[in-house]
């Protein structure tokens, strides 16, 4: 697969182990991947303008997906993103998609569906 390499999917999940899967997953599919601990990690050290997607988790401590999210408009900057939960909560994906967050997956999540999103955000 011949991808952009100034195009990166950015990983935004509080949990190692999630981070490592999905972030293997979509490196074996041939994308550029960066994977962050926290939303403030990605808010201080994301390539925000090399940045094609972002996949975040929403329950993280000490600042939400949708938190991280709230600041990069706060910023100016516009990624789309795909928010992943462990729970489903209907004010959560109302926010999301009130913030134009593209996506809300329930973990566990089908590959299928987060190859699809970042298939078409990315290409």
């Amino acid at each position: 697969m011949d991808r952009d390499h100034t195009s990166i999917v950015a990983v935004v999940d509080d949990d190692n182990d999630v981070g490592d899967v999905l972030g293997g997953l979509l490196e074996t599919m041939g994308y550029n991947v960066e994977t962050y601990r926290s939303g403030m990690d990605f808010l201080s050290e994301g390539q925000m303008d090399r940045v094609a997607c972002l996949i975040v988790d929403q329950n993280m401590p000490r600042m939400t997906g949708l938190e991280m999210i709230e600041g990069l408009i706060d910023r100016g900057v516009n990624i789309p993103a795909l928010l992943i939960t462990g729970v489903h909560d209907a004010e959560v994906e109302r926010k999301a998609a009130a913030l134009g967050v593209m996506t809300v997956l329930e973990k566990p999540m089908s590959h299928h569906e987060l190859l699809r999103f970042i298939s078409v955000t990315v290409g």
